[in-house]
């Protein structure tokens, strides 16, 4: 995990790989606060509080360019609400699909420094109760419907999707 005095500029953050992303955090688990990291002022704005707190530290893939024109959203699971501001590395376990009239993928992954989580490599091994949480609570965030599971292959594929169109993108 780096603090973010240390990093100084976020775009010089790569996304890491199909098995180990860095996710920039923006929103604590357990809180309630949405807030979005503003590159211009380089601090964080709340957005709205939430009925509902985060059910791990949410945040987005550096250098990723997902369908919905911005960086791929993930919930990361971990045993505490770590700090926000954090680049923390990362597996991915699967994502979780939102559809209203646009498509909304939310890449659900487990911090690689948490030894609760060193031996989920899957979404579908996840407690049926801890995804039905993530699935209620990214329903009420987003106001979309939950379409579909996908499994930690399919989450591999869309960040190397992601990736290459950031590429694409800006180069």
């Amino acid at each position: 995990m780096f603090p973010l005095s240390d990093i100084m500029d976020i775009l010089k953050l790569e996304p890491g790989d199909v098995n180990r992303i860095n996710v920039f955090i923006e929103c604590l688990k357990d809180s309630r606060d949405f807030c979005k990291y503003d590159k211009k002022t380089e601090g964080f704005v709340l957005k709205k509080v939430l009925k509902s707190s985060f059910p791990g530290c949410y945040g987005f893939v550096p250098k990723t360019h997902h369908i919905d024109a911005e960086p791929l959203d993930v919930i990361v699971l971990t045993s505490s609400p770590l700090q926000q501001g954090i680049v923390l590395q990362a597996r991915p376990i699967g994502i979780v699909r939102l559809k209203n009239k646009i498509i909304d993928d939310i890449l659900i992954a487990v911090s690689l420094a948490d030894k609760k989580f060193e031996k989920l490599f899957d979404l579908t091994k996840l407690q049926k109760n801890i995804l039905a949480k993530i699935k209620n609570f990214l329903e009420e965030f987003k106001n979309m419907e939950v379409e579909n599971i996908f499994d930690a292959e399919h989450a591999k594929r869309s960040v190397e999707h992601a990736i290459e169109l950031y590429k694409k993108e800006f180069g």
